[in-house]
């Protein structure tokens, strides 16, 4: 009797033992049923690599909507990625030197994965061309957009994901090889190109990277909506790439105009700001720079727009136009939501304006700058990205471009890739700027000590001469010097 029991016992163990581990056919699994067992959990950034430097391209806005991801087991199952928002929409100019967030924390069986599907809708280039080096501004009529098919990309991956395991991917798009080119003209744009995205493994190794032990990737200059404040995590919202919520340490930097620089101090429910962080390999985030935009928050602000400056401006009204690179919609009335969308043309028309500022970000900017503190436009520079604290809107009956009133600017960041020819530190120099920039001479772009960062290097000097660059970089312009202070440097 005690050996038919015994052998009973041992029949329900062996299929318990099978069930869970082996999907055996026939017998339900119950527990760890995930490719081997268990999960792992894996956070998705956005990167891209920019068109060669040398075509002489001036890109303002490459955008995509990513409306999903999913990757795909040998079992031949695929399984969603969460976006981070449910419209994403891809700034691809922005990610070749910033990583946007795609998803962080998602959890995924533990097994080997062989594919990774991407699908996408609405690409579009804003370009224009400058022929005459030196010149400034895009030259006369030739901005214009190029848009492109909705459709997927299908990559083949060897990705092994155990149990328990915390990581990451970084999506790549290679965006010079989406391109048909005639000159510096944009003819095509097509996302299902060969060889458009890689996938890579996060965090990267030692040596291309300044992250430290568990950290996966920097997600900075983040502007949006403070949606929330619990004790030291902040919550900003962003109107196009969903939510962020980071957690402030020792090491938080708060902007200067901070009452004091601690959460208490300086975050505020509503309130329009900008952030860089750290995402970690767990899929948290830690606030390294918090920045309130004051004059986004101004009594008569209605929306904040930030553009990147495409040409000189003009007499009229204070006038000048850019490309839209990133907006932030008030909740309450907005004159520009359902009808600005990013890489769009957008005018300006500063009336009375009150003094300028520049957003440093507590980066170092040389001495005399002509922008910071003045009140007449003429001090605007093709290739500068401005904040445009949006009060009313201006019909203009001979354009489409709708136009807006402003009562002062802000110099934002402008993202752009050039070539370097000295990677020296605290100051690089580089050449190759995008045409429209009026720039044909090497430049020196400066670095501030504990406010850079880095990715495809650990640190500036071991970029190679002739190496292609992309940077997040304040351009102040003449008559400082350097004339670019970057919060970003990414080598390709």
């Amino acid at each position: 009797m005690k050996s038919k029991y015994s052998a009973l016992a041992l029949l329900i163990l062996t299929s318990l033992s099978l069930s869970s581990c082996s999907h055996v056919p026939g017998i339900p699994c119950l527990v760890d049923c995930g490719g081997g067992g268990g999960n792992a959990t894996v956070s998705f950034v956005l990167t891209a690599t920019p068109p060669d430097p040398g075509k002489g391209l001036s890109i303002q806005a490459f955008t995509a909507t990513i409306t999903g991801i999913t990757l795909t087991e040998t079992s031949n199952a695929s399984i969603n990625v969460p976006l981070n928002a449910t419209t994403y929409i891809a700034d691809f100019n922005r990610v070749t030197s910033d990583s946007t967030l795609l998803a962080a924390a998602a959890t995924f069986p533990a097994g080997s994965y062989t594919q990774m599907k991407v699908t996408f809708s609405a690409p579009r280039v804003t370009y224009c061309t400058q022929s005459n080096p030196g010149v400034p501004g895009c030259a006369a009529g030739t901005l214009q957009s190029v848009s492109g098919m909705a459709g997927s990309a299908t990559i083949t991956v060897n990705l092994s994901l155990a149990a328990n395991e915390k990581t990451g991917i970084a999506l790549n798009a290679n965006l010079g090889n989406t391109l048909t080119l005639t000159g510096q003209t944009v003819t095509n744009v097509d996302l299902t190109a060969a060889n458009v995205f890689t996938m890579a493994t996060l965090p990267p190794s030692s040596t291309k990277t300044d992250l430290g032990s568990g950290q996966l990737s920097h997600i900075d200059d983040v502007l949006g909506t403070i949606t929330a404040v619990n004790s030291n995590a902040i919550t900003l919202q962003t109107t196009t790439r969903g939510s962020i919520t980071a957690t402030a340490n020792s090491s938080t930097q708060f902007d200067t105009s901070c009452a004091s620089p601690s959460v208490n101090g300086c975050v505020h429910v509503n309130d329009v700001a900008i952030i860089d962080s750290v995402l970690n390999v767990d899929g948290t985030f830690t606030l390294t720079f918090y920045q309130p935009l004051p004059l986004a928050n101004a009594p008569g602000v209605l929306d904040l727009v930030e553009g990147v400056v495409i040409g000189v401006p003009g007499a009229v009204n204070g006038s000048f136009n850019v490309v839209v690179t990133d907006y932030v919609f008030n909740t309450n009335f907005s004159l520009l939501s359902g009808k600005l969308s990013l890489g769009d043309q957008f005018g300006v028309s500063a009336l009375t304006p009150t003094p300028f500022t520049i957003i440093s970000k507590g980066l170092s900017v040389p001495a005399g700058s002509d922008f910071n503190g003045a009140t007449d436009v003429s001090v605007v520079r093709a290739g500068q990205t401005v904040a445009i604290p949006v009060f009313a809107i201006i019909t203009l009956p001979t354009t489409p471009v709708i136009t807006a009133a402003t009562k002062t600017l802000a110099l934002r960041f402008t993202r752009f890739s050039g070539t370097i020819s000295n990677s020296a530190s605290p100051a690089f120099s580089a050449t190759s700027f995008p045409p429209y920039f009026g720039i044909s001479t090497p430049q020196q772009i400066l670095t501030t000590s504990g406010r850079l960062s880095l990715d495809g290097v650990s640190n500036l000097t071991s970029i190679p001469t002739g190496n292609t660059f992309s940077t997040t970089a304040l351009y102040i312009g003449p008559p400082t010097s350097p004339q670019f202070s970057a919060l970003s440097v990414r080598a390709h």
